[in-house]
């Protein structure tokens, strides 16, 4: 077998073309990363996250997910608060502006979609299949 036949190097070369697509054309003009985005994306559906989840959420690895909350902390996107409950946890939360920014990003996903061009036909099938792997290769 090839790489070119390998299912996780295709796998791996549509990631790496889709994220970079996200962050050199759609995301730079607002300077956000694509793991930036994944975040507000997060924090928009699930309301306030304790950053332990949130990383699990994400994939990231802990080491990966604190450099990502500083910035965008620094930045006024998201803030810190301790949960009253537990002040061990620490919960993250989309500031106005966050969600303010989030929100005019909405239009991105139809459009990466779009310039993809996968007809709908495909899309469905595409996430059945990634969907299919994903809760297959989970050990």
């Amino acid at each position: 077998m090839t790489k070119e036949s390998s299912v996780a190097y295709r796998l791996y070369l549509v990631q790496r073309e889709v994220i970079k697509y996200y962050n050199r054309i759609k995301l730079k003009p607002y300077n956000l990363s694509y793991q930036h985005y994944l975040v507000l994306m997060v924090l928009l559906e699930s309301g306030p996250t304790p950053v332990l989840q949130l990383g699990e959420k994400l994939a990231f690895q802990s080491g990966t997910i604190t450099p990502i909350i500083k910035k965008m902390e620094a930045r006024g996107l998201i803030e810190r608060e301790r949960m009253k409950q537990d002040e061990r946890i620490v919960q993250m939360r989309l500031t106005d502006e966050g969600h303010e920014l989030i929100i005019q990003l909405n239009h991105i996903p139809e459009e990466v979609l779009a310039f993809s061009s996968l007809t709908p036909r495909e899309y469905t099938t595409l996430m059945h299949i990634t969907r299919k792997i994903v809760s297959n290769m989970r050990y």
